[in-house]
């Protein structure tokens, strides 16, 4: 993709005033980026509200344009930096299945690992020291397999899950982050996963860079495994959103008495396959 192409992706992408939903209506009605930024402002308002169509229609702002260079900064000076757009042969399939796909994505590493299975060991936030050990020993077997493991970096399960894999030799995992321009070091994370496996961060001006986030994890896994959640937990809702993107949902189950369990208890009820060791994940995902 040529610099240009790069930077029209990314400056649709940063348009704030545009609803996510919207930005794919300009693809779907004039094609590339580079299309949609030529169109008058008359054409524009033919899909858009008016509001809309001025933002896609005016020079972006300095702010803007300071972060397309940070994202052009990161493609120019390390090798493996990449922007994954729907445009591209080898725009993972699994993100197009998703009612509202990712649209523009920072891929550092090798995008080679989203042809494989796909799964993510997600859940407490403050696990129990066996929900700990049992996401420790999970990983280590997942990591032996041909598949790849798609971990978040948020606080418990989900970075236990991550810290065990970076452990391991395997060069299988994917981390999705979030927006990376709200990281002050994320220039070190690029150069650490350009030869570990794969990182994955959505480029967007989300007003909420969780949900971008939450999307893009959800994007790009087949299937989540719960170890242990509460009925207040925050994984809930990203795994309901999983289900109903047609992802495969499991979840292990736990004392009656633990407050911990009562979350994977109530997705169990819901239809999550109970899973209860590393071959009960495997079977699923054979089948």
């Amino acid at each position: 993709m040529s610099l240009e192409n790069q930077r029209n992706w990314l400056r649709l992408a940063f348009l704030s005033e545009v609803q996510f939903d919207d930005v794919y209506v300009l693809l779907k009605t004039f094609g590339l980026p580079e299309n949609i930024f030529s169109q008058s402002l008359s054409s524009l308002m033919n899909v858009l509200p008016q509001n809309e169509a001025m933002a896609v229609h005016r020079c972006p702002d300095q702010e803007t344009e300071h972060r397309i260079d940070k994202v052009i900064g990161w493609l120019t000076d390390i090798p493996s930096v990449r922007v994954l757009v729907p445009s591209d042969a080898d725009f993972p399939q699994r993100f197009l299945t998703l009612p509202q796909p990712p649209l523009v994505v920072l891929a550092a590493g090798n995008i080679e690992l989203m042809k494989r299975p796909t799964v993510s060991l997600v859940g407490s936030s403050h696990p129990s020291s066996l929900a700990e050990s049992t996401t420790q020993s999970w990983v280590q077997a997942l990591m032996s397999k041909n598949l790849s493991l798609v971990q978040g970096d948020s606080e418990g399960i989900e970075k236990i899950g991550l810290m065990t894999a970076l452990q391991s030799n395997s060069d299988s995992l994917v981390i999705v982050t979030k927006n990376p321009l709200m990281e002050s070091n994320f220039e070190q994370k690029l150069l650490f996963m350009s030869n570990k496996g794969l990182l994955l961060s959505p480029l967007e001006n989300s007003p909420d860079p969780w949900l971008a986030r939450q999307r893009l994890l959800i994007a790009s896994t087949d299937h989540f495994v719960v170890i242990q959640a509460s009925i207040r937990s925050k994984v809930l809702p990203l795994i309901r959103e999983a289900a109903d993107a047609g992802r495969n949902i499991m979840a292990v189950p736990g004392s009656i008495h633990s407050p911990l369990s009562k979350g994977c208890h109530k997705l169990i009820r819901e239809g999550a396959k109970l899973v209860e060791s590393v071959d009960d994940i495997f079977n699923e995902i054979e089948n």
